[in-house]
């Protein structure tokens, strides 16, 4: 018997020997899977190291390529700077006030400028930066108080040069306007005489000081002007033209009146900044403070009369608000440089006083609106049987009984016609001047 049949009959003859010689053959299997196993992971792991290999050289040749291609990209923008879109500019107006020219430039883009002075002669330069001019002309004339004309010069691609030849040396003030409504950019030059308006606000004064005893003083604000036309008609009429005439009609009826003495805001087509008129008002020592308009809606058929007056709580309806929001951006249109402090806060005034002095302003301003009411509708339409209240900076003077004058609609063809008509402004001028009479005999 050989020794491998020995060895198995040996095995079957003694159990305990086979279970013993299992466990060798498992333990050798076992060993033979571990190292299987260890050999897979290995090469698993090999495989990944070059997966992520491969993947590194990747983002290193993106990371160059992007360097690269940055680099090309500065020198690029270093050696040919883009092109800002050149500002042409479309229009040039001037208006001339007691104290100041105002000149205005319409633009399609903003526009970069620098200024610089000239004492003899007295002369102020303003450069353009990419900058294009629509007209050909070299000079603007002017001839007013302060600037003889206007020079427009060409000078390298891109830049304009504007001279104006002053008649005296004036302040300088040069300010952006952004586009509003139909307005577009707009670069607004200011040439103030410092010594006349000084000489304006004593002269304002001295006839504060030198008016009679008992004599009433009203001081009437055509609204609008200047850069700011208002509400315009069907036939172009324009609202600040309108309230003008009607002003100096009324300052000219009541020029002999020794009871009542009137003073205009504004004299001329110009701009001043609404919270400046109340300033105005308060330097004549005014008893009463009205301004003219003439109303405007998109709705043609609209029509009539109205009054409105200061609240400070809130409108007394949405038509009353939207025309106080259009009232108070005035300032926009018209482009008020600088917003003064609030005229209602002085720290030297006690605040429970001013709050009866606003409260009593406020009273007397809505017994005037009703006067009126009660005579303009002998002339016209109204639109409201009662005035209105709403937010209007206009009328916020807390020590000035204030109201606003609706006297049409320019937008409405019939009211328009009116309006343009001698005989309805001399009119809306005798009852304006009826309900002011009234107001201060009552």
């Amino acid at each position: 018997m050989s020794a491998k049949d020995q060895n198995a009959k040996h095995l079957l003859l003694c159990p305990e020997n086979r279970s013993v010689q299992g466990s060798v053959q498992s333990n050798y299997g076992h060993e033979k899977r571990t190292r299987t196993r260890k050999s897979d992971t290995k090469v698993m792991f090999d495989r990944y190291d070059l997966i992520w290999y491969r993947y590194d050289q990747k983002v290193l040749i993106v990371f160059l390529k992007y360097i690269f291609l940055s680099i090309i990209g500065i020198f690029t923008i270093l050696l040919n700077p883009v092109t800002v879109r050149a500002a042409t500019i479309t229009d040039i107006r001037f208006w001339s006030a007691p104290d100041h020219t105002r000149v205005v430039l319409d633009l399609t883009e903003p526009i970069q400028y620098e200024s610089f002075f000239q004492e003899n002669p007295p002369q102020s330069y303003l450069e353009l930066k990419g900058a294009t001019l629509l007209t050909q002309k070299k000079e603007i004339e002017v001839n007013d108080p302060y600037l003889t004309r206007i020079g427009l010069t060409k000078l390298a691609k891109g830049k304009i040069r504007l001279i104006f030849y002053q008649k005296r040396p004036l302040n300088v003030t040069i300010f952006p306007l952004k586009p509003y409504q139909d307005k577009p950019h707009r670069l607004v030059i200011d040439l103030l005489d410092l010594a006349q308006e000084k000489k304006q606000q004593e002269e304002r004064q001295r006839q504060k000081e030198i008016s009679p005893k008992g004599t009433r003083v009203v001081v009437i604000d055509p609204g609008h002007g200047g850069e700011d036309p208002g509400a315009v008609g069907p036939r172009k009429t324009m609202e600040k033209d309108i309230v003008l005439k009607v002003g100096e009609q009324l300052t000219r009826l009541f020029s002999q009146d020794k009871e009542i003495q009137t003073y205009l805001t504004r004299k001329g087509d110009y701009f001043i900044p609404l919270e400046q008129r109340i300033k105005i008002a308060r330097e004549y020592g005014a008893d009463l403070f009205v301004s003219l308009h003439t109303d405007g809606s998109f709705n043609p058929q609209a029509r009539g009369s109205s009054v409105y007056c200061l609240s400070l709580t809130g409108a007394t309806d949405e038509a009353a608000k939207i025309l106080a929001d259009k009232e108070n951006m005035s300032n926009v249109l018209g482009g008020a440089f600088l917003r003064p402090a609030s005229i209602t806060k002085d720290p030297n005034l006690n605040q429970i006083l001013l709050d009866l002095m606003q409260n009593n302003s406020m009273k007397e301003s809505s017994r005037f609106a009703e006067l009126f009411l009660e005579d303009v509708k002998g002339i016209n339409h109204l639109k409201y049987p009662s005035s209105r209240q709403a937010n209007f900076i206009v009328l916020k003077a807390p020590d000035i009984p204030s109201a606003l004058v609706e006297m049409a609609f320019i937008t409405n063809k019939e009211d328009e016609r009116l309006l343009n008509r001698k005989e309805f402004q001399e009119k809306m001028t005798t009852t304006l001047a009826a309900s002011i009479r009234r107001y201060f005999k009552q």
